[in-house]
């Protein structure tokens, strides 16, 4: 039963990395886009390219995640 538990926790955590690690740079794009409108007053280009550039980072992200993963497959 302990095993199980300990596997569980595992895939909890990488789930809530992976999560994370998607959300991060897309919210960081919304708000750092919407700052540089306001202060340039050039509505809403940089939100667009920003949050454009966030989810680009978001899938590199996932893809990092998914690579290390068959990567240490590779290895045993």
């Amino acid at each position: 039963m302990a095993g199980k538990k300990g596997h569980m926790f595992e895939n909890l955590a990488l789930i809530s990395y992976i999560g994370i690690s998607m959300i991060v740079p897309i919210i960081g794009g919304v708000y750092l886009g919407r700052w540089i409108d306001s202060r340039l007053n050039s509505q809403p280009i940089f939100l667009f390219v920003l949050i454009i550039m966030g989810v680009i980072v978001a899938f590199m992200n996932l893809f990092k995640v998914a690579t290390k993963d068959i990567d240490k497959k590779k290895r045993k």
